[in-house]
């Protein structure tokens, strides 16, 4: 069978109508991947250089005789001087691709002139690039189309498309060709099946907390019993389908489940786990507000568990220390908060005596929350002392006596904290116990009766 495209530019109408069908997939049914890339791809690799082509070249290769007078006919082997005129379909296929390559770029360089005339609808977009390059492939395609139809019918660029087998061919000539023809069509499927349907990558799921700014920063570190604080839980499903979660939020791994609607003005407890059940779509990522408080003082592990049925998925934590009033001042006005506590950051309650040697082990505590750095001094006294020691080493020791104060100074950055551990020796007797913290033009005290020995 042998099919011919001559009289009429076969070629050209298809390309045309593809491209239309194209923009018309794009604007009415853009969720139709495949086909978009299996029109997309011949659209900008192809399409352009193809109808230029057509346009600068629409005679077949034929022969013509040279006009030039400075050549002989001695210079031709069979007497005659004749020029080539016009392409033929192998050199067609690659300068199109070529100039296709070329010219796809081109037409992005100026469509990224015309953004400052419209920033929202102009520039490097795809409804300006699809419009621009449809456009140059219907103009170049109409100028190619009159200038092959302006020719005579037997110098028109034709399609020949032979199909049939040579008379001359053997059997087993016969069963190689069709073999070929099979592979060629079976790779051309395959290649078109992998860019329409690419492999899929690795699955897995994010989980991650942000601060209350929905940053990687400001998360809680200190509050107060009852104090509600701020986070964002997010979830993003990369598994390759829907996936159904359970989000939990634990101070202590012995309590129970409680199921919740929402995540919003929780209280958590020793007792009690709150647990939300959330769905996710494939590809997406869902950031759920979370406002909590803490029922009673102390030094938690808050663990943000992601269950996948009834196993652990991915577990995160945050360490938090909650405070009763009277253990903490809190320096609003300057992002900063003093406060005291016993020496594992966990027993709040300062003693109102102590036996023994008359030694006090505790932690002071110094949290910046989003203020400038800052050098900060601190003083401790059980008197008015009117001699003043610096204080070295780890933990910090000090020996105190109604005269003798002790000091140290600390550079304190912003979004920062520190617990100094502190080992402090006393005589017997009554006293009140003086913590101060001054930075250049302040000073905040906390203060602490407290009985050494029998008192």
């Amino acid at each position: 069978m042998k099919l011919e495209v001559r009289e009429r530019p076969h070629d050209l109408y298809a390309m045309m109508v593809l491209s239309t069908l194209l923009v018309i997939v794009i604007v009415l049914i853009p969720d139709v991947g495949p086909l978009r890339v299996i029109l997309g791809l011949p659209f900008i690799l192809f399409f352009p250089g193809y109808a230029l082509i057509s346009a600068l070249y629409p005679e077949r290769p034929i022969s013509i005789e040279s006009d030039d007078p400075s050549r002989s006919k001695e210079d031709d082997p069979e007497d005659e001087v004749k020029e080539k005129k016009g392409l033929d379909g192998l050199e067609r296929i690659a300068l199109a691709l070529g100039l296709s390559i070329a010219i796809t770029p081109l037409l992005g360089l100026i469509l990224n002139y015309t953004y400052e005339w419209d920033p929202d609808h102009l520039g490097i977009r795809l409804v300006p690039i699809l419009v621009t390059q449809y456009g140059f492939i219907i103009i170049t395609s109409i100028v190619a189309i009159r200038r092959r139809g302006n020719l005579p019918l037997e110098d028109r660029f034709e399609i020949v498309i032979d199909i049939e087998m040579p008379g001359d061919y053997s059997t087993a000539d016969k069963v190689l060709t069709v073999g070929i023809v099979i592979m060629m069509v079976l790779s051309v499927g395959m290649l078109v099946y992998i860019i329409v349907v690419p492999r899929e990558g690795e699955a897995f799921t994010e989980f991650y907390v942000l601060g209350s700014g929905g940053m990687a920063d400001d998360y809680p570190r200190n509050l107060l019993v009852g104090e509600s604080r701020s986070i964002f839980i997010g979830v993003g499903n990369h598994e390759h389908r829907a996936m159904n979660f359970t989000i939990v939020l634990s101070i202590d791994p012995t309590a129970e489940n409680v199921t919740v609607p929402s995540l919003d003005d929780l209280t958590l407890s020793t007792t009690y786990r709150p647990s939300l059940a959330v769905q996710v779509k494939d590809g997406s990522t869902l950031e759920i507000p979370c406002n909590f408080s803490i029922d009673q003082p102390g030094s938690y592990k808050l663990q943000l568990l992601l269950y996948r049925g009834e196993r652990i998925y991915r577990d995160l934590h945050l360490w938090v220390r909650v405070f009763s009033e009277n253990d903490l001042v809190s320096l609003e006005d300057r992002s900063l908060q003093f406060f005291i506590a016993g020496p594992d950051i966990g027993s709040f309650e300062m003693p109102a005596r102590i036996e023994g040697s008359g030694m006090l082990e505790l932690t002071l505590g110094l949290v910046n929350e989003g203020g400038p750095s800052m050098d900060l001094n601190v003083t401790i006294r059980i008197g008015s002392p009117d001699r003043w020691i610096s204080l070295e080493g780890d933990p910090l020791t000090a020996d105190l006596t109604t005269t003798d104060g002790v000091f140290f100074e600390i550079y304190l950055t912003g979004h920062s904290s520190v617990a100094l551990p502190l080992r402090i020796f006393m005589e017997e007797g009554a006293h009140v116990l003086s913590f101060s913290l001054s930075g250049p033009d302040w000073t905040e005290t906390i203060q602490h009766d407290l009985v050494v020995g029998e008192g």
